[in-house]
């Protein structure tokens, strides 16, 4: 089937990832946090000292002990971070950079369901799959509706999906397969694609049906793609699963190969040489991190040399030269800002590099701005309407009361959900209101177009996540 959805928006970003994979070296250290994963609240299975080997189990999950993260690295715990109420922060892993980063597994072959589901646990990688609602790890015996496989991703800078699965396909097709007899007989599985790409799925199993989909983000956001395809009502479930993790299920029981390996886009406009890089899942980004900022430091460095030659040195200079970086695991709209010990998140395959903004302008609102970006055509730069924007932190307004208008609407993509009525009924937190206007359908990043737009600063993710929150309790 084809969908054009019609509400959304792209914001176009300078620094998008050429298509050149550079392979990391094996990363001295590794980091794992629980907070990877939504809602989880970890029992810790190892201690400082302990050796741990791919696949050996760190923490379960103390609501259903089956569901546990492992390790991606053979290695050592080098320590253990705790915050505030004693709570996990991180894992580090001191990695054996002798050792490889796949691991070969002896089991038995099998067509049952409980026999799937229990590699898939044992050997980490259940949690590849997530649940709409909620987006958690699903429960063990939970029994989905359908499943949900996104093959593009329309986010701002986002990575080219099928570009991380070339060489991939094969895996992809048996990990369908698995997900088909783990998900239970009968569950269909919904590839959602964009208009015009394939990534070669004609030769799977019945009951898999493509769908394309052409559009202004988000759609390429899997909420939007149930919403049309198979709407969730209370009590129902789907999995939803990206195509790297289908293509490493495959690889598992189709070559009996343990592996994290993965494949992300470093993007943003402060990156100097954006592009993808192939590394294991919790490896310690510090060095990329260095180079880049090495990198900036010598353009301000070379540019002040200039300007002492020539006084019109200015317009060498770098739009990252003097900027302080934001490092974000995923997109700038629904991304985590990193920190200390930056390290991928598990479901993320794009970091983003942005300024960090929060200076102040003379004349900010009177000047004609031919280069701020703007939805609301108060500056003239919505005529350049293919420019690609140098975009900061800075919001640009502070926080205050809702006003009543129909601005959400223009960049909302479901039908039949009002979003400033959902967004009032969970800071209320009026449950009834909340299930009737459709809770159970959404997701926090489903909101994110509606954050940026907002004329009254309102943290439209934040209120979504703990409307959710409040219903699951």
């Amino acid at each position: 089937m084809n969908f054009n959805i019609r509400k959304g928006l792209d914001l176009k970003l300078d620094g998008i990832a050429e298509e050149v994979i550079e392979m990391l070296a094996v990363p001295e250290y590794c980091h794992i946090r629980p907070s990877d994963f939504r809602w989880l609240k970890p029992r810790l299975l190892v201690a400082e000292g302990d050796t741990v080997d791919i696949g050996t189990p760190l923490f379960a999950d103390k609501a259903d002990e089956r569901i546990r993260i492992v390790s991606p690295a053979k290695g050592q715990i080098k320590e253990i971070v705790r915050g505030e109420k004693r709570i996990i922060e991180c894992i580090t892993i001191a990695v054996n950079r002798n050792a490889g980063l796949t691991m070969p597994v002896v089991f038995e072959d099998s067509e049952e369901v409980e026999s799937i589901r229990s590699l898939l646990l044992r050997y980490g990688l259940w949690p590849c799959l997530r649940q709409r609602p909620f987006s958690v790890i699903p429960s063990p015996d939970a029994k989905p509706k359908a499943i949900f496989i996104s093959c593009f991703d329309t986010a701002p800078l986002a990575p080219h999906i099928p570009y991380l699965m070339q060489g991939k396909e094969e895996h992809f097709i048996a990990g369908l397969q698995i997900l088909q007899k783990a998900a239970g007989k009968g569950t269909p599985i919904h590839l959602c694609m964009k208009e015009g790409e394939s990534l070669q799925p004609e030769s799977t199993t019945q009951n898999i049906h493509i769908h394309h989909f052409a559009g202004p983000h988000p759609s390429g956001n899997v909420g939007p793609q149930i919403h049309r395809i198979s709407p969730m009502d209370k009590g129902e479930s789907v999995w939803y699963v990206h195509p790297l993790d289908v293509a490493r299920i495959g690889r598992f029981f189709q070559n009996h190969i343990l592996g994290f390996d993965t494949i992300f886009a470093l993007t943003g406009p402060i990156a100097h040489k954006p592009h993808y890089y192939s590394c294991i899942y919790g490896t310690d980004l510090t060095e990329v991190f260095r180079q880049q900022t090495a990198t900036i430091d010598e353009l301000e460095v070379s540019t002040e040399k200039d300007a002492v030659d020539n006084e019109t040195a200015q317009t060498k200079t770098h739009p990252a030269q003097s900027a302080k970086c934001r490092i974000i695991s995923g997109n700038i709209l629904s991304g985590k800002q990193l920190q200390h010990k930056p390290s991928l998140q598990f479901y993320d395959h794009q970091l983003t590099l942005i300024p960090e903004g929060g200076e102040r302008e003379i004349l900010g609102w009177l000047l004609p701005g031919v280069k701020k970006w703007s939805f609301s055509h108060t500056f003239t730069a919505w005529l350049r309407k293919h420019k690609a924007f140098y975009f900061n932190t800075s919001q640009h307004g502070d926080h205050r009361n809702f006003v009543m208008t129909d601005i959400y609407e223009k960049v909302f993509p479901y039908n039949n959900i009002p979003p400033l009525e959902l967004l009032k009924a969970c800071m209320t937190k009026d449950i009834d209101k909340m299930e009737e206007l459709g809770i159970y359908e959404v997701d926090d990043e489903d909101f994110a177009l509606c954050e940026v737009i907002c004329p009254s600063k309102m943290p439209c993710q934040e209120i979504i996540m703990e409307g959710l929150r409040k219903v699951r309790e």
